[in-house]
């Protein structure tokens, strides 16, 4: 047992200042639902947290509360999801004007894919969010690459008009959500800097793709 967590350590250690390389679909997707996982996450809970102080636990335990932020958590998540894919598309982007194409057609599909994995009980469907996905993903694919201080604006936008947190609380706190939500995006571009093997991502996600 000794051993099983000085291994774990030692593991985690290692990763945390060698952090494994992003470079098969798997990884990638593994990386981005993760990432988008945890900057919804970050920004829901540390949010309701912060303006709820002490009684943040008690609120938990009422359905009417905890439902909501379920509900935002979701809704964010959505949003962190096609945040992710419009920057890694962005920052993947070959300059061959084919493999281009063919990397931006493969990503286009994978939000409403990923996304309709997971359907939370408020909802029946992803639909609305799939098809606004695809027309921002259509105009930011022949865009400027984007930026992550940028792309998660809406998102933060989205979060504070559905937090569970009385209107008269969170009135003056849009820009707040956006910068924690920014520096959590800022902090996933570093780990796209540090971890993504950007030849061997291509040639893996344009394999069979036609776009």
């Amino acid at each position: 047992m000794m051993m099983d967590r000085k291994s774990s350590l030692l593991r985690r250690t290692k990763d945390y200042f060698f952090p494994p390389a992003v470079a098969s679909a798997a990884e990638f997707k593994a990386f981005v639902t993760g990432e988008a996982a945890y900057l919804a996450q970050k920004s829901v809970f540390g949010y309701c947290r912060v303006k709820t102080m002490q009684d943040y636990d008690k609120l938990m335990g009422e359905a009417l509360f905890r439902d909501g932020v379920e509900i935002c958590r979701w809704e964010a998540y959505a949003g962190t999801l096609a945040d992710t894919l419009v920057l890694v598309e962005g920052f993947l982007r070959p300059a061959d004007p084919a493999a281009r194409s063919r990397l931006a057609g493969h990503i286009a599909t994978l939000y409403p894919a990923w996304l309709g994995e997971h359907v939370p009980p408020h909802r029946s469907d992803w639909t609305d969010r799939a098809e606004a996905f695809a027309a921002r993903f259509a105009l930011s694919r022949t865009a400027e690459p984007a930026q992550p201080a940028q792309v998660v604006r809406d998102t933060a936008a989205l979060v504070h008009d559905i937090v569970p947190i009385a209107d008269r609380l969170k009135r003056n706190d849009r820009e707040v959500i956006y910068g924690d939500l920014r520096l959590h995006a800022l902090a996933m571009h570093s780990q796209m800097l540090k971890r993504f093997d950007r030849p061997a991502l291509v040639a893996a996600l344009t394999a069979d793709s036609t776009d």
